[in-house]
């Protein structure tokens, strides 16, 4: 009878080692390019182009014998605009008249988290089945700035995700931003559960073959993204 109960014991706290983990995973449905803000390098133009948008509150200025987009470029001086609906809608608020390196920011309407400059920078929308509210912020000249954006289900705006800080701990800053030879990054992709973003360097010769991968995964305790390189 002992050593029937004693077994049963076992079984009871082998069975409890090997629950498997209730957390949840996030997948990633799609990521979609909704927008456009800045100023194109050595750009002619009055002030920044803002494309994309649901609400802006600048005063457009009509390019003189200018086209984006297969249409007549307005660009806009100051103002804040929209990208989406309701509540979880990315504000940008920019000046073209400010220092140019901190001329734009993003966030929420009342919740402005990252300031940056007036280079031209894709908006994308990175949709997830958890529904929490996440954009892509990406430059890609020479250095790429690539943010992901996103409010928390307090309602708290964050910035998750920093291109350059990726740089700074896996590349070493100087390594990294060189303008022969510095990491570059791709736009993100979607596969199930992860955000891949794959990373090459750009020479005067020309653009490296993939060097490798950043995977990004997340957390649903820590409620943040963990990061994964794989080397190719």
């Amino acid at each position: 009878m002992y050593s029937l109960s004693k077994q049963f014991l076992i079984i009871i706290i082998c069975g409890i080692l090997f629950l498997p983990l209730t957390a949840e995973a996030m997948n990633f449905d799609k990521i979609t390019e909704i927008g456009y803000v800045g100023s194109p390098v050595q750009s002619p133009y009055h002030g920044f182009i803002i494309s994309g948008e649901n609400f802006n509150s600048g005063n457009a200025y009509l390019e003189p014998n200018a086209t984006f987009d297969h249409r007549p470029l307005k660009t806009y001086k100051k103002g804040v605009a929209r990208f989406g609906e309701g509540n979880d809608a990315l504000f940008c608020k920019y000046d073209f008249n400010a220092d140019f390196n901190r001329s734009v920011s993003f966030g929420g309407e009342n919740n402005y988290i990252t300031t940056l400059d007036g280079n031209d920078k894709k908006i994308y929308r990175l949709q997830n089945d958890a529904n929490l509210p996440m954009y892509v912020i990406y430059h890609n000249y020479c250095v790429t700035d690539l943010k992901i954006v996103g409010k928390t289900k307090d309602g708290k705006w964050v910035n998750y995700i920093d291109s350059k800080k990726i740089s700074d701990a896996y590349f070493g800053g100087n390594d990294a931003y060189k303008t022969d030879g510095g990491i570059m990054y791709n736009p993100p992709v979607c596969k199930g559960d992860a955000i891949i973003i794959t990373y090459y360097r750009w020479t005067w010769k020309g653009e490296t073959p993939t060097e490798g991968e950043f995977k990004l995964k997340w957390d649903s305790v820590a409620e943040w993204f963990g990061i994964e390189q794989t080397v190719y």
